[in-house]
């Protein structure tokens, strides 16, 4: 019986729920903004998967963004600060994650563009009773998103600076 209650206390913990930051308005023309956005993407290794710049939608390819990631019932390792996967019950565990990003874009003005970034995540889940793993969805931190709406305004600004200083050279 005792050996039931310990078993029983080695159970999963759910992924918390986290804030995620809304749109941005970024400081540039949809020209601008859709040409960082794309270049952001490629620079930190995303396949695009579907790009309509007539929506204004860029969704992409998953990509592994934390080889690393383990978990079991016991252990942590290399665990990220963009999402997170909550605890494997015992009998199961983690492995990798990776990540998806649809970003939206929109025309705000004349000189603005809203900006939406919405980041998927997911682990690969092992059981001692299935022979084959699955896709476990994870929660996002906020933080990809957060760093990908700051990127993309730092670079929509940048845009007009190169401009000039290519036409001073």
């Amino acid at each position: 019986m005792v050996c039931v209650f310990v078993l029983g206390g080695c159970g999963g913990r759910h992924p918390r729920n986290y804030p995620v930051p809304e749109s941005r308005r970024l400081e540039a023309d949809l020209g601008s903004a859709w040409e960082s956005v794309s270049r952001i993407l490629t620079d930190r290794g995303y396949r695009i998967r579907e790009s309509d710049r007539a929506e204004g939608v860029v969704e992409t390819d998953w990509l592994t963004v934390n080889a690393d990631y383990s978990a079991n019932v016991f252990l942590t390792q290399n665990e990220d600060r963009y999402s997170d996967c909550g605890k494997p019950g015992l009998g199961r565990s983690y492995r990798g994650k990776q990540a998806r990003l649809v970003l939206n874009l929109s025309a705000a003005g004349a000189h603005h563009t809203e900006l939406l970034v919405r980041a998927a995540f997911r682990t690969e889940r092992q059981s001692i009773f299935a022979s084959s793993p699955t896709a476990l969805e994870c929660r996002s931190r906020g933080r990809l998103e957060e760093e990908l709406l700051i990127e993309a305004q730092v670079r929509a600004l940048a845009n007009p600076l190169q401009r000039i200083l290519r036409g001073a050279e």
